[in-house]
């Protein structure tokens, strides 16, 4: 293809050449040259060289600008350039907006893209997102302009971005945003990270009671973070469909978790509805969340309804097999299970070796198989739940444990969206649990580190029951001394019995309570700079299309004719 500035190369020469060519003088005989010498001496020169030089300029701009717009240079028209991916993380923390009340991160996104438009080469080409669609740098800068429109990919889906010669991925660092790439493609990531203020709510769930005489209550949590490490205000409401029964100022230190139980006795039947408010927050999406019901206990409000395999009002009942009656009794397990009015342990067995004879009493029917430091050498055909089960046996989609030194470890991952959390916090709990490889059929739903403690497995392709496996000593772990064991043995209970039915999405209101989206400063890439910040409010330039260049050389020619036909120009 012919290079754009070769047409308007030799455009210029060719009126510079004709404005430089002088006609052939021609003899006149005159009777006197006397009025010809005073006419000469009356002009003034330099008003004609100005007059010729502006003549020059006026001809060389107007057949520029036809020679280029005729010539439909590429950066002037749509295609013939290397296409250029533009990509924009979706996680919610992409809306926080930028402090003294700035646009949010996914506007600074949609500027350096702009930015990144308007200084690439000619005959550029661009996409957004996964849509395949080329477009012109016109075009996407009319996309990018704002308000930016919605994304339309999830957060935590991984879409293909097209093939191009380079992608740039515009992202805080905070959400599971990794979009599939070809490999040996450019990535470019554009931090658009921007340290701020936020409070928000990451945990209000309704959880059982402690014992069966106490009636429901509500678990809310509330993590606050601020760049500047101040003590973040925070003022707490709490209402039903009634009133507002709740209202407290707090003073949460950043990084902090403000931890609250809320008896829900005096509540109005219905939802229930927290909020918080800060100044200075720059994040609302994680500063109101609900319950659904405050009357279902053990029911958090992230969960979607669940159709029972039996009924509400029947306990589920629990077969315990350990090591021995004696072992059992008092443990941890037994007192959560002794105070949860949903389940009814029908026996206690002790287990048996693999050369041991089988119990000559029959085995009483049960809903629940529940190994205690125990496992069987075949799985039960009931769903199971295997608490602490021996080192050196399989149990619950976990391989028997490495020989190794058992050290203290600290849960740092967890899975908050799976009911068997619901209610109950893990984060930060210390642990004694040893390394098993998981099951690939099996999730790890709480970690230490490499370590699984907390593992469910969902039934086989084949058919058959659930599991859970507890991979620490609970009698070992602060966990017994908190709610929260009582609230981990109903879920699983439910879990493993209960088989789900959406019949509505009834999370709508329910708030964002994601921690990973409170946390908005959490970020493993470094802070845009700040003079991109000032320039967000500047205009970005727009590129001319040949049109517009045709249009200006059509004008300046009717200028030109009109000083020629004035005098003003040669």
């Amino acid at each position: 293809m012919m290079p754009f500035w070769l047409p308007l190369g030799i455009t210029a020469l060719l009126v510079l050449a004709i404005y430089l060519i002088r006609p052939t003088a021609q003899a006149l005989p005159v009777a006197s040259t006397v009025l010809w010498r005073r006419l000469l001496a009356a002009r003034k020169r330099r008003r004609d060289r100005l007059r010729w030089l502006l003549s020059l300029l006026l001809a060389t701009t107007v057949a520029g600008f036809l020679s280029v717009g005729a010539s439909r240079a590429p950066w002037l028209q749509p295609g013939g350039g290397d296409p250029i991916a533009l990509a924009f993380d979706p996680s919610p923390t992409m809306q926080a907006g930028l402090p003294d009340g700035g646009p949010s991160r996914i506007e600074l996104a949609a500027a350096e893209a702009r930015r990144i438009v308007v200084e690439a080469e000619s005959g550029s080409r661009f996409t957004v997102n996964a849509d395949p669609t080329p477009l012109t740098s016109t075009e996407v800068l009319a996309v990018l302009s704002d308000p930016f429109p919605g994304l339309s990919n999830a957060p935590d889906t991984e879409p293909a971005i097209p093939t191009a010669r380079r992608v740039h991925v515009f992202t805080d660092g905070i959400g599971p945003y990794t979009p599939i790439v070809d490999p040996g493609t450019e990535t470019n990531t554009v931090s658009v990270l921007v340290p701020a203020r936020n409070a928000g709510i990451v945990r209000f769930a309704t959880r059982p009671p402690a014992t069966r005489a106490t009636g429901p209550e509500a678990l809310l949590e509330i993590l606050a973070t601020d760049p500047a490490g101040g003590t973040v205000p925070v003022e707490l409401t709490v209402a039903d469909s009634e009133t507002i029964r709740i209202r407290r100022q707090l003073e949460v230190e950043p990084g902090d978790r403000f931890t609250a139980l809320i008896d829900l006795g005096s509540f109005a039947p219905g939802p229930v509805t927290a909020r918080i408010a800060a100044p200075g927050d720059v994040f609302p999406l994680d500063n109101r969340a609900g319950l659904i019901d405050a009357g279902r206990a053990g029911t958090a409000s992230t969960r979607l309804p669940v159709r029972h395999a039996r009924s509400r009002t029947e306990p589920r009942r629990v077969l315990v097999t350990a090591r021995s009656p004696v072992s059992f009794d008092g443990s941890a397990a037994a007192l959560a299970l002794e105070a949860d009015a949903s389940v009814d342990v029908v026996a206690v067995r002790a287990a048996t070796g693999a050369d041991d004879p089988p119990p000559e009493d029959p085995i009483p029917a049960a809903d629940i198989a529940t190994f205690h430091r125990a496992a069987p050498a075949i799985p039960p055909a009931m769903p199971a739940l295997y608490l602490d089960p021996p080192q050196a046996v399989a149990a619950g989609g976990l391989s028997p444990a490495a020989e190794a030194p058992l050290s203290q470890h600290r849960i740092d991952r967890t899975d908050a969206s799976h009911p068997l959390l619901a209610g109950v916090s893990l984060l930060g709990l210390p642990v004694v649990v040893a390394a098993r490889e998981l099951d690939p059929r099996c999730s790890a739903l709480a970690s230490a580190g490499d370590r699984t403690a907390i593992a469910v497995c969902d039934p086989p392709p084949d058919g058959g029951p659930r599991s859970i496996a507890v991979a620490f000593d609970l009698d070992h772990s602060s966990l017994a001394q908190r709610p929260d064991l009582a609230a981990l043995f109903q879920n699983a209970a439910s879990w493993l019995t209960e088989t789900p039915a959406i019949t509505g999405d009834l999370t709508t209101d329910t708030g964002l309570q994601d921690e990973r989206a409170t946390r908005i400063n959490d970020s493993t890439l470094e802070p845009a700079p700040g003079d991109r910040l000032a320039d967000l409010d500047s205009p970005n330039r727009r590129p001319w299309s040949w049109r517009t260049l045709a249009l200006a050389g059509l004008l300046l020619a009717s200028f030109e004719a009109i000083t020629f036909f004035r005098g003003l120009t040669l």
